[in-house]
């Protein structure tokens, strides 16, 4: 690593945020006290990171953030007052590197420049300069994640459902991930071991490539490759934001389909994986308080900017005898159903023996749902691979 500019006026902390960059390695650290001077700074000389201090973090910075990754080739750190899920999309739509708060470590700040480094590096390596981009670009995997705010749904029942149909179908390079860091059930629902997790990835992130990624894989009778949640709970605590985007950039380059298992929250890695979404599976139930929530979380969605076309609802269990229609189920949420998937005893059954329904029983309405699910969404990653071409 050859070059950081900290852009950060107050002097104690520019003081400290230099002794981070120390730590992780350069010595050339060049501190100015704004944005409009980092810029100068930037055009003048190659440099690596740029690290902008926590009275610098603003639109200006994210702005900067952007201009200098597509231009350069140089990876932003961004030092907040505090880190809130509204900062980190903004970060993440702008391609800032990491984000870290005022109030961690040194070591941990030092860490994120490290990993800044080491994904400037890589930019260098293996993305060309734009003025020689080719006009046709490699076509890059479509990421599917499969979302609800309610436990209980069949979240992970269709995730792992909808991964191996897109295996054993399409002929394409599948993986599923599950970020449900916590309590993943990807696993048991695959009658997998954990021989590997997502844990394990995190703890190479600085050396970190397509084909050590590879190795960390599960693999599934399907074709389907697995890398499964953290064994521990406490694990969960290792895989943050910026390890998951570099997991998921990643796994971009070398997969066609990577169809993510998320826990049922908004949590920070949640937004990082629906950010990199290319369509969005909510799933929901016939009962008031999966409708309830999926109303809320449909909102929320919209209100942190994610497109309609990029959402799908799907209804488990809908033809279930309890007092409600579907045409109801939509209007409370005030969306529109895209797939209904049938309620059937053979789901738990498969759960148990952890063989997925599309296999062990694949002439069931719930495998041809999740089946035509699976047609409808390669059908519309080829139509959008035309549509780039």
């Amino acid at each position: 690593m050859r070059r950081i500019i900290i852009a950060e006026p107050q002097e104690l902390v520019a003081d400290r945020l230099r002794q981070a960059a120390q730590d992780a390695g350069i010595a050339d650290a060049v501190v100015v006290s704004s944005v409009e001077e980092a810029r100068v700074h930037l055009d003048q000389e190659a440099t690596d990171v740029l690290l902008i201090g926590p009275l610098l973090a603003d639109d200006e910075a994210f702005e900067i953030a952007t201009e200098v990754a597509d231009s350069h080739g140089i990876a932003t750190v961004v030092v907040a007052p505090t880190v809130n899920s509204a900062l980190l999309r903004k970060a993440m739509r702008a391609g800032v590197a990491d984000v870290v708060s005022l109030s961690d470590s040194i070591s941990e700040i030092s860490d994120a420049i490290a990993s800044a480094g080491d994904t400037a590096a890589r930019w260098r390596t293996a993305t060309p300069h734009p003025a020689e981009t080719p006009a046709q670009e490699a076509p890059r995997g479509k990421i599917i994640t499969v979302f609800s705010t309610k436990g209980g749904v069949g979240k992970t029942v269709l995730s792992t459902n909808l991964a191996v149909v897109l295996a054993k179908e399409t002929g394409k390079r599948c993986v599923i991930v599950d970020l449900d860091l916590e309590f993943g059930d990807v696993g048991i629902m695959l009658g997998l071991r954990p021989d590997h997790t997502i844990a394990d990835v995190v703890q190479v992130y600085d050396r970190l490539d397509v084909d050590l990624l590879r190795g960390f894989m599960v693999q599934h009778s399907s074709g389907l490759d697995v890398l499964l949640a953290p064994v521990r709970p406490e694990d969960a605590e290792t895989v943050s934001v910026a390890r998951t985007t570099q997991i998921l950039d990643l796994l971009r380059e070398c997969y066609d389909f990577i169809v993510i298992d998320t826990s049922p929250s908004f949590s920070e890695v949640v937004l990082a994986a629906l950010d990199k979404s290319d369509a969005i599976y909510v799933i929901t139930m016939m009962d008031v308080a999966s409708i309830k929530n999926t109303r809320i979380s449909l909102q929320k969605l919209t209100q942190l900017g994610y497109d309609s076309h990029r959402l799908g609802i799907v209804l488990n269990r809908s033809d279930s005898k309890v007092l409600l229609q579907p045409g109801e189920v939509e209007t409370a949420i005030g969306a529109k159903i895209s797939v209904h998937i049938p309620s059937d005893r053979i789901v738990p059954r498969s759960v148990n023996k952890g063989v997925p329904v599309v296999i062990d029983m694949p002439k069931s309405d719930v495998a041809r749902s999740i089946m035509e699910l699976a047609r409808e969404t390669a059908g519309w990653a080829a139509k959008e691979a035309d549509d780039v071409a």
